[in-house]
């Protein structure tokens, strides 16, 4: 029994090995750049190098290297895709007429095509092989003005500026000042940032739940914000007018300036949503957004006014009222 199940579960292994591998050594197989590869290696050994030493190692040796490029070194293609940037020199080269020098021996018109093709068919390879690849992502800081715009985002505080004594970003090679490269992180870079980061902390408002931050940095400045905060919520539903003056001892200040209740204003609109309001065809919050009023208080003072009103509308039966001055009709059209 034993050798019969070992020989079953090999056969097990067997198929899945199979299954794994068959996939990939058609992939393999099939690979058009692997092939379009092999097939430049064989053109290059066999028609573009001894092209190249017949017209081109004379000057771009390992020992001369004229014009700082070495061709001698590329004695296979597996060579040549290690420094392809040197074949983008040789295409301008060729294009420009600089090789070979004037006063050398010429490239017939075929030897020129067949070398000038050549390349451009690697370089075009070269460039599918590594088609979406960006190359080498340097991890890097961000720019003082990423920095800045970021803190701001995450602060909602728009006059921070914690970059202000960071030095200026260098725009490197490129010329772009968010290239990862000239963005450097000295010693020096560190205590700036520890800096700014104090700074920003500065600006913390630690609360009972979390923290928010504040335009401010010391706490009787967070209190009179809040404060500040407060009244302006108000105001926009109180009125300012009907202040007294009091004096007190010979100083004459005016005091309840502002936070007064426009009661009348509530109750007119009551008087003339009423029907609308006792129908259900305004809501409360859509009559105190027209009216400017605060929806929470009008809601409560509705509520008080309407006892019974709801009833006598719909035609149930009225409960039973102790004043009849509880009634909103007769509440209400006393204030005409």
């Amino acid at each position: 029994m034993r050798p019969t199940v070992f020989r079953s579960q090999l056969r097990d292994v067997a198929a899945v090995l199979l299954l794994i591998s068959g996939p990939c050594a058609t992939l393999l197989a099939a690979d058009p750049k692997a092939d379009h590869f092999a097939g430049l290696a064989d053109e290059y050994a066999g028609k573009t190098r001894p092209l190249m030493k017949q017209f081109c190692l004379e000057c771009h040796s390992t020992a001369k290297q004229e014009g700082e490029l070495d061709l001698e070194r590329f004695a296979k293609l597996d060579d040549v895709r290690r420094g392809t940037k040197a074949w983008l020199k040789v295409v301008e080269m060729l294009d420009n007429g600089e090789m070979p020098p004037k006063d050398a021996k010429q490239l017939s018109v075929e030897q020129r095509q067949q070398l000038r093709g050549w390349v451009e068919r690697y370089l075009h390879a070269e460039a599918l092989a590594n088609a979406g690849d960006p190359g080498p992502v340097v991890l890097r800081r961000l720019g003082n003005a990423e920095y800045t715009y970021t803190i701001r985002d995450l602060t909602g505080i728009e006059s921070l500026s914690p970059a202000r004594d960071f030095p200026v970003d260098g725009a490197a090679g490129e010329g772009f000042t968010n290239t990862g490269s000239a963005l450097v992180m000295s010693p020096s870079m560190v205590t700036k940032y520890l800096d700014a980061a104090k700074e920003i902390a500065g600006h913390a408002v630690l609360l009972p739940d979390g923290f928010r931050f504040s335009r401010d940095e010391t706490p009787s400045d967070w209190t009179n914000q809040t404060l500040a905060d407060i009244r302006d919520f108000y105001r926009q539903f109180t009125d300012p007018r009907g202040g007294d003056k009091v004096n007190l001892q010979g100083i004459v200040f005016d005091t309840n300036q502002g936070g007064r209740l426009p009661i009348e204003k509530y109750l007119l609109a009551t008087l003339e949503e009423r029907e609308a309001l006792a129908k259900g065809s305004k809501s409360i919050e859509a009559v105190a957004k027209k009216h400017g009023l605060n929806a929470k208080y009008l809601g409560g003072l509705w509520q008080e006014l309407s006892i019974g009103w709801g009833d006598e509308q719909t035609g149930k039966p009225e409960a039973k009222q102790s004043d009849a001055a509880r009634k909103p009709s007769y509440l209400l059209d006393g204030l005409r």
